[in-house]
């Protein structure tokens, strides 16, 4: 019985495809093909660190250049191989996260007279509604203000983003203390724990449309682009997408109010460190090492400014952000500037956003 051609033609097509694969100079048509390449562990004879891919990003087509290959373990204990792969430049820009609360409410407050201390002074301020249990209290001193011309506002719970009503203050004793109270940075500026972050929570949403989750008693809900549309994975390219895989990360605490040391986590989405893009060391940094990609910029781990870790957005270069704190303080995290540079901002603060992504 003879062999139809197209069958015949089809063999000889997948067996030269094969022998093209093992031999090293296969090219993938598909982000398919790049996940068999990886899984068998060939990524290091077809791919190099530096190679670009294209993947759309919100409808548009966006370079990615391959950081690592098998740098990243994956989650899965299945899976042994990964290829790193991360935006060339800025998607867009974002906060890092927002000013948090400066009281959280376990059981209703009254109205009536409240205070609380700051700087060994005492600030006082008087509620006319009442707080129900669950509400907070906010107070976005802003920088270089007058912490006197800063007011305290009222909210039913941590979602709700109209303030029951806004109140002044001024120094006195009068009234209950409340204790306890959130440091006075992330009451302005936000917090550094890039785990707890709303940044981290969006960029590992598929949701079509974006529902941030508080992490801690004195989370407040971001409400500016692009936490107000779809999650990142969203937007992605769905066939890039479905190739991806979580894998381990580490990231430092801040010394001031998380501790220090080392929180672990694992994400499919991520920023990168300031190791990562060979800046050195701060705090816990057991297990991170340099993506090759950096670690081929220069002779030795330098905050200074690298070529290689510019990024533009708009056609202008573009401060990026990294996740991990600056260690010695509670709201600054550490970034890219424009010169290459690492350096570090209040993470409320819009930066641009270079994630990094695995396939696995």
């Amino acid at each position: 019985m003879s062999i139809p051609n197209e069958v015949l033609f089809a063999k000889i097509k997948k067996l030269q495809r094969e022998f093209d694969f093992l031999a090293g100079r296969y090219t993938p048509d598909s982000w398919q093909d790049v996940q068999d390449i990886v899984r068998a562990g060939m990524a290091h004879k077809i791919f190099r660190v530096g190679d670009q891919l294209l993947a759309e990003f919100n409808g548009t087509s966006v370079v990615w250049d391959i950081i690592g290959i098998d740098h990243d373990k994956p989650t899965d204990p299945r899976f042994t191989h990964s290829l790193t792969i991360q935006s060339h430049d800025c998607l867009l820009t974002a906060q890092f996260s927002v000013s948090q609360a400066l009281y959280y409410a376990e059981e209703e407050l009254p109205a009536g007279i409240y205070r609380f201390e700051h700087g060994g002074v005492s600030y006082q301020f008087t509620l006319t509604q009442r707080v129900p249990a669950g509400g907070q209290l906010t107070f976005p001193w802003a920088y270089n203000t007058d912490i006197l011309t800063t007011k305290v506002s009222s909210y039913e719970n941590q979602t709700s983003t109209a303030a029951i009503e806004t109140v002044p203050i001024s120094e006195g004793t009068g009234g209950t203390l409340l204790s306890p109270v959130n440091h006075m940075d992330r009451c302005r500026y936000g917090s550094n724990n890039y785990v707890k972050s709303s940044i981290r929570q969006w960029l590992n949403s598929e949701a079509s449309s974006f529902v941030w989750t508080p992490q801690t008693i004195y989370d407040r809900p971001p409400t500016s682009a692009p936490y107000t549309g779809a999650g990142f994975l969203q937007t992605l390219d769905p066939d890039l997408v479905a190739v991806l895989g979580a894998v381990d990360k580490q990231v430092a605490r801040n010394t001031v109010t998380d501790g220090g040391g080392q929180d672990i986590f694992s994400d499919k989405v991520f920023l990168l460190s300031i190791v990562e893009v060979y800046g050195g060391t701060e705090g816990d940094t057991t297990g991170e090492s340099p993506y090759a990609y950096y670690a081929a910029l220069a002779d030795s781990p330098t905050v200074g400014g690298l070529d290689g870790r510019i990024k533009y957005l708009d056609a202008s270069t573009h401060t990026w952000w990294l996740r991990s704190p600056r260690t010695d303080h509670a709201s600054d995290a550490r970034r890219v500037v424009t010169s290459g540079s690492v350096t570090s901002n209040y993470v409320y603060v819009s930066h641009g956003v270079a994630p990094a992504v695995v396939i696995i």
